[in-house]
């Protein structure tokens, strides 16, 4: 795909998102072209995306020399024509899906994207995970592009303080897909001025990685970046070193990720216990004849039991609120300059529940029955609160309320909690050996629970409902099917509606 010379325009289209920095990259591709020889045109049609709004730059470069050869101006176009681009740049996934159902990359073109996601409006408001999958996106473009060179370009700007816009232009340089030196685009960016050292870095990135990628986009994101880290404490790495002695290989991953989500949540005695489970989940798999089935049901517990032991309650939204990663991606996502001043406010709206729940069982479960006291709080907790983590008061005490996790384990929340997991836990490992396709749909029921709060009072209530529906299903042919279609009501629906007419029918058909 290098091109040395052109007999006609190279056609270049670049899609991006608002703060993206698409023009930044057309107006370096337009400098570039202009410093080298080249006459370049471009447009860019701004529209209307489902997240910050998505605008096509449209570039095209024709050689002064054949120009003058010609002894007439080339006509180009406006717009990217179908079947007609040389060169397709996208910012992010879906962007790369957008390119391709709109036929600008063809056998002929060079197809640069970036594997990471800025979530739809459609995917975000759904109860449950409304991440639609990229594989397919992935498959299609590494079958329809000439060249194709895709990674995850957004982290590695994060990793090198870089934009964006530097890494594509990085591995717009790695493509060689215009006829121009790597010393060429680094002049290019000095010559820009702004920000050179950082731009220079994302360059450098972006062609370092463009070279060493190689392997095709997982379908989902690996697991293995949330692994344990090499140092870690003694007992941790022993009770580590335990599970993966007794997880399959296609689920030490999930595994890994789930105990180190537990003890972050509470301590390595929780870890344990989630060790523990996993043991017996391990010899319910194998004597239902999980091997055989790829030991389906272990990964998918490895998963969902540490989601349900590592909830949300309000010592996990404070803790997770003043975390100083917390500090520094609200920086990188304002573009804020070193020594300029950023302020947080977080917005909080904890019931009295929530609060009796954290508090000893005994004491918490005669506070939230008492009528008196919720006559007495209702004025402090029916409306939520914008707290400024950037000022110390308000850091102090969300930060103070997050390392009380030592009386998390005598809470009313803990002690109802840990009754909900058993009675799950129990129900899946009973199913796995009559039904072992219904026992996974039942530990994925799981999911279904989110948040804290109203949302998390739904959600729970959608579990609970579908949960004293297993025992009308169970025995029947299609069991699985039945709890599967009832998940999906309530992940799609979360007022509940849909889910309660598809219960009542069953109720009727019993």
């Amino acid at each position: 795909m290098t091109r040395r010379m052109a007999d006609r325009p190279i056609k270049i289209a670049i899609i991006a998102m608002g703060g993206q920095g698409g023009g930044v990259l057309s107006k370096w591709i337009i400098d570039l072209a202009e410093q080298h020889g080249f006459v370049a045109q471009y447009t860019s049609v701004p529209g209307v995306a489902q997240r910050t709004g998505t605008t096509v730059y449209y570039v095209e470069l024709f050689p002064e020399a054949l120009i003058e050869q010609a002894g007439k101006q080339p006509v180009m176009n406006l717009t990217p024509v179908e079947g007609d681009v040389d060169i397709v740049i996208a910012s992010e996934m879906m962007e790369v899906g957008r390119a391709l159902m709109r036929g600008f990359a063809t056998g002929k073109t060079t197809l640069i994207g970036s594997s990471h996601r800025e979530y739809a409006i459609i995917e975000k408001q759904e109860p449950g995970d409304g991440r639609r999958p990229t594989a397919e996106i992935d498959r299609i473009a590494r079958e329809t592009a000439g060249r194709y060179i895709c990674y995850d370009m957004d982290s590695v700007a994060r990793e090198n303080g870089a934009v964006i816009s530097s890494v594509l232009f990085g591995a717009l340089c790695a493509s060689a897909a215009l006829p121009f030196s790597r010393e060429q685009f680094e002049e290019t960016i000095r010559k820009s001025g702004k920000a050179v050292a950082l731009n220079l870095a994302g360059l450098d990135a972006g062609i370092a990685a463009a070279g060493g990628m190689a392997e095709p986009l997982p379908t989902v994101a690996s697991t293995s970046a949330l692994a344990l880290p090499d140092h870690i404490d003694p007992e941790l790495a022993a009770l580590a070193n335990d599970l993966r002695a007794i997880m399959p290989d296609s689920a030490i991953d999930l595994a890994m990720a789930g105990l180190g989500k537990v003890v972050d949540f509470q301590d390595i005695a929780y870890g344990r216990e989630y060790v523990e489970r996993l043991r017996q989940v391990r010899e319910a798999d194998r004597a239902a004849g999980g091997q055989e089935k790829g030991w389906a049901l272990t990964a998918a517990m490895a998963r969902y039991l540490a989601l349900a032991m590592a909830y949300e309650d309000v010592l996990r939204v404070a803790d997770i609120k003043t975390r100083s990663g917390r500090f520094e991606t609200f920086r990188a996502d304002v573009k804020a300059d070193e020594g300029q001043i950023v302020h947080i406010r977080e917005f909080m709206h904890p019931r009295w529940q929530e609060i009796c729940e954290i508090l000893p069982a005994g004491i918490g479960r005669s506070m939230l029955e008492s009528r008196g006291w919720n006559r007495l709080t209702a004025p402090l907790f029916n409306k939520g609160r914008r707290i400024p983590t950037t000022s110390l008061w308000g850091f102090s005490l969300l930060f103070l309320l997050g390392r009380m996790r030592w009386m998390r384990r005598g809470s009313l929340r803990f002690a109802t909690e840990q009754a909900r997991i058993g009675q799950w836990f129990d129900m899946v490992l009973a199913l796995a050996g009559d039904d072992y396709s219904l026992a996974i749909e039942v530990a994925g029921l799981q999911r279904l629970i989110k948040g804290y709060g109203d949302t998390h009072a739904r959600s729970l209530a959608s579990f609970e409902r579908i949960s004293r529906a297993v025992p009308m299903v169970a025995g029947t042919e299609n069991a699985a099917a039945l709890i599967r279609k009832l998940k999906s009501a309530a992940l799609t629906d979360d007022e509940g509606v849909s889910l309660n007419e598809q219960i009542t029918q069953l109720e009727i058909a019993a």
